[in-house]
């Protein structure tokens, strides 16, 4: 494994999610999802505590603390509710003012718990993009000529970000921004079967993975028969972010709990992810003699 793709899984471990902005945000805390923990913050045990460092703004950094809760579900939480912290309270809600409806604030730990806070304002009008890349047998100038590509681009970023939306609405969205460009939607990958491809055109082979994280080897496989039997120049996959999957996973979760007839709330787990993608994709490079690309989906603010 080369330097560059060891230094890029690496940064897969970090921690870097989006948080729904509510009035919780300014008074104590923010609570980690469950899809974004590492195993260090998975280690802190309940009624636990470390302290942490919160970057924000150009001011200087406050000391903060990450608490397991002593509840049922035994939540991950940032809190910054003392008078220490306040400096970070009265930034966000300056930032965020009124506009806190549809609003995130972005966290990403750049180093081990040192963690920056970006704030996406309703104001700034966030859509989707590509917000990170692996390639496999594909260098990125070759991958800058494809015409495509930009079209993918495009179509992501004509697509708002929306705190309502599931991942069906986004699949919609995305669906109508390519076919508007020409390209061909539930391909059929060979005739005899019954796989299809989320999207083609001229040649290139996209699906976009915001399902079940077990599933998604089949998009390989369709890959690679795309290849065989289409022609195919290069497979591409779709994945969200794992700081826009936990929305989506935490949306999810929301909708179940409101449905629920049953005491015991369900479970709603297991999205796809472009962080699972990446780290896979160095160990399954082997069988695929064709060109891929593995793009993260994220929210642009």
């Amino acid at each position: 494994m080369t330097d560059k793709r060891r230094m890029h899984l690496t940064c897969l471990e970090n921690v870097k999610f989006l948080h729904p902005v509510g009035m919780s945000t300014f008074r104590y805390g923010v609570t980690i999802p469950v899809e974004a923990q590492t195993e260090r913050m998975r280690a802190i045990e309940k009624g636990g505590k470390v302290p942490v460092t919160i970057l924000f703004d150009t001011v200087d950094p406050i000391v903060a603390e990450i608490r397991r809760l002593n509840n049922k579900p035994g939540h991950l939480q940032f809190r910054y509710e003392n008078k220490a912290q306040e400096r970070l309270r009265q930034y966000l809600l300056k930032v965020f003012g009124n506009s806190i409806e549809g609003s995130l604030l972005e966290v990403t730990e750049v180093a081990p718990f040192t963690f920056l806070f970006r704030p996406i304002a309703r104001t700034s009008s966030p859509s989707l993009q590509i917000s990170d890349i692996l390639l496999h047998r594909l260098e990125q100038v070759e991958m800058e000529r494809i015409t495509e590509i930009g079209q993918i681009r495009e179509a992501l970023a004509s697509v708002e970000y929306d705190a309502g939306f599931s991942q069906s609405e986004y699949n919609r969205r995305i669906n109508e921004g390519l076919t508007n460009q020409g390209w061909n939607s539930e391909r059929r990958v060979v005739q005899e079967l019954g796989l299809k491809c989320d999207f083609e055109k001229n040649g290139i082979w996209v699906e976009v993975e915001f399902g079940n994280a077990r599933s998604y080897y089949q998009d390989y496989v369709k890959f690679m028969l795309a290849r065989k039997h289409r022609n195919a120049r290069l497979g591409m996959l779709l994945c969200p972010m794992t700081s826009f999957s936990s929305l989506l996973c935490e949306l999810g979760r929301e909708r179940a709990r409101k449905n629920a007839v049953r005491e015991r709330p369900p479970v709603y787990s297991g999205m796809m992810s472009y962080e699972k993608a990446a780290r896979e994709l160095p160990f399954l490079g082997f069988m695929f003699e064709m060109p891929i690309i593995v793009a993260g989906v994220g929210v642009r603010g």
